[in-house]
């Protein structure tokens, strides 16, 4: 009688821990697929030419460059050169993201993973500046050619969308 209980014992812990990993594998899924989804964020499409205002300056596409930095095998880098305005109402930004147009697949910038210069522009907005230059590097996979959008989220929360291509 006692090893019939034992076996019973041990049989429900371990219907008891797969239930526990259920559980925690729905939960997980919830909170990466499900409420990202549902966020309600504005996207505003923006054309590659004009200048946008974000985060009290205005940023202004200057090029886009593929392989200017080494990246990992499998991959290749991508650099967005932005130009900004600055000023006194100037504050700091949210990361940039690339979005592949079709696909669908993001990637943020990874400029601390490469080996970028210090002086080939700063990785997002500054607060409060003189005019100066973003570079934003970002590591996608070779099957990535692109087009692509650039993603800058204002501080309303407002993505501003422009359209890039190597």
């Amino acid at each position: 009688m006692g090893v019939v209980l034992m076996r019973r014992l041990r049989r429900g812990r371990s219907l008891g821990a797969l239930l526990l990993a259920v559980v925690a594998v729905v939960a997980v899924h919830v909170w990466f697929d499900v409420l990202p989804s549902n966020t309600s964020a504005s996207v505003t499409a923006v054309s590659a030419d004009d200048a946008v205002d974000v985060a009290g300056q205005q940023l202004l596409l200057r090029s886009v460059r593929e392989d200017e930095f080494d990246a990992p095998e499998g991959a290749h880098a991508l650099s967005v050169r932005l130009r900004s305005s600055g000023g006194l109402d100037a504050t700091t930004c949210p990361a940039f993201l690339l979005t592949e147009a079709a696909g669908g697949r993001v990637w943020e910038s990874s400029r601390a993973e490469l080996d970028v210069p210090h002086d080939a522009g700063e990785s997002g907005c500054r607060a409060e500046s003189a005019p100066y230059d973003i570079l934003a590097v970002f590591v996608v996979p070779d099957d990535a050619t692109g087009p692509f959008w650039f993603d800058v989220t204002d501080e309303d929360g407002t993505v501003l969308r422009l359209p890039v291509e190597p």
